[in-house]
C-alpha cells in the first residue's frame, strides 16, 4: 500500500513538472544592463537576441515584436543560432522574425555554431539555409562573418565585429584553447578609437575575446545552462559541461565587458529549470551617468 501511494505521488510530481516545463518554456524575461564608457558620448539602446532557435513567443512572435518594439532600439544585434541547423522550418520562423525587427531597427547578425553548421558544404539542408541567407539580406540584414562594421549614431562610433570560429571549438565535454592571435586572424584588429563590440557565440572564451579588445561582447550557446542553482548559478550546459564559468549575465575582465545571454530557445534538451528564457537590452552610455548592474 505505501509503495502504490509513493507510485502515485512520483507519478503526479511528474505531471506537475511536464505541465510547469510546457508553460515555462513559453515565457521570456528581458533583462537590462546599463553600460557607461568615455567612448559614449549620448545614449544608445540596443536589444539582443540569441537562441532563437526556430521558438515562437505568440503568434508570429508578436510578444516578442511587441517588447522589442517598446524598448525603442537603435540597433538590434543578433549573437547567434536563430535557427536549429538541421530543422528547415526554423530557417522559415527566424526569417519571418527577422523581418519583423528590420522595421524596427537595423539589424546585424552573428553566426552560431547552427549558422555554420547550416553553411556547410554537403549538409542536407545546406540549399535551404543558403536561400535563409539571401532572403535575409534582401531584408537589409547585416551578416557580421568576421568582419567589423561601424555604424554612426548621434555623433557616437560603434564598431560591430561578427566571430565565427571553427566548429572544432564547440565540441561537447572538450575544450580547445582559442589563442589570441586565432582572434585576430579572423577580426583584424579591434577598435581602440571606437566603441567596439564583439557578437562572439561561445562564451566559453570569454577572455580571449576581451583581450582581443572588446570593449563589450556578446555570448549565447549555453541557454544559461539546462538546469541552475538560484542564486549560484548553471548546473550543467547544454554542452554536458557541469558549472559552466560564463552561463549567465555580465562579468567584467579586466576592464572589458561580457554579457551572456540566457537565451530565448532551446533544442534536444527542451528544459529550463529556474531559467526563464531571456531577451537582453542595453543602455550604453556616457562614462559616469549610470551605474552598470
Amino acid at each position: 500500500m505505501t509503495g502504490l501511494i509513493i507510485m502515485r505521488a512520483l507519478v503526479f510530481l511528474a505531471l506537475c513538472y511536464v505541465v510547469w516545463q510546457y508553460f515555462e518554456l513559453k515565457k521570456f524575461k528581458m533583462t537590462e544592463y546599463e553600460i557607461s564608457s568615455p567612448k559614449i558620448s549620448r545614449e544608445q539602446r540596443i536589444v539582443v537576441l540569441a537562441d532563437l532557435h526556430g521558438f515562437e513567443y505568440g503568434k508570429n512572435n508578436e510578444k516578442l515584436i511587441t517588447k522589442i518594439r517598446a524598448y525603442e532600439p537603435g540597433m538590434i544585434l543578433i549573437a547567434g543560432d536563430m535557427i536549429v541547423s538541421k530543422y528547415p522550418k526554423t530557417y522559415h520562423t527566424a526569417l519571418n522574425t527577422l523581418k519583423q525587427l528590420t522595421a524596427i531597427a537595423p539589424v546585424y547578425y552573428g553566426f552560431g555554431n547552427h549558422e555554420s553548421r547550416g553553411d556547410k558544404k554537403g549538409l542536407v539542408v545546406s540549399k535551404e539555409f543558403s536561400e535563409y541567407l539571401k532572403n535575409a539580406k534582401n531584408l537589409g540584414v547585416v551578416f557580421l562573418r568576421n568582419r567589423n562594421y561601424t555604424v554612426e549614431s548621434s555623433g557616437d562610433r560603434l564598431r560591430i565585429g561578427g566571430l565565427e570560429i571553427s566548429l572544432d571549438y564547440y565540441g561537447k565535454r572538450k575544450e580547445i584553447p582559442l589563442k589570441k592571435k586565432y582572434v585576430r586572424k579572423l577580426m583584424g584588429t579591434a577598435s581602440g578609437e571606437d566603441f567596439q563590440i564583439l557578437l562572439a557565440h561561445n562564451p566559453l572564451y570569454s577572455q580571449e575575446y576581451a583581450a582581443w579588445g572588446a570593449d563589450l561582447t556578446f555570448c549565447g550557446h549555453n541557454h544559461g545552462g539546462l538546469v541552475r542553482i538560484p542564486g549560484k548559478g548553471s548546473l550543467i550546459s547544454p554542452q554536458l559541461t557541469f558549472f559552466p564559468k560564463y552561463d549567465g549575465g555580465l562579468y567584467e575582465i579586466d576592464g572589458k565587458r561580457v554579457i551572456v545571454s540566457c537565451g530565448l530557445g532551446t533544442h534536444t534538451f527542451h528544459i529550463r529549470v529556474f531559467n526563464r528564457a531571456e531577451l537582453v537590452a542595453v543602455r550604453l552610455s556616457p562614462k559616469g551617468t549610470c551605474q552598470d548592474k
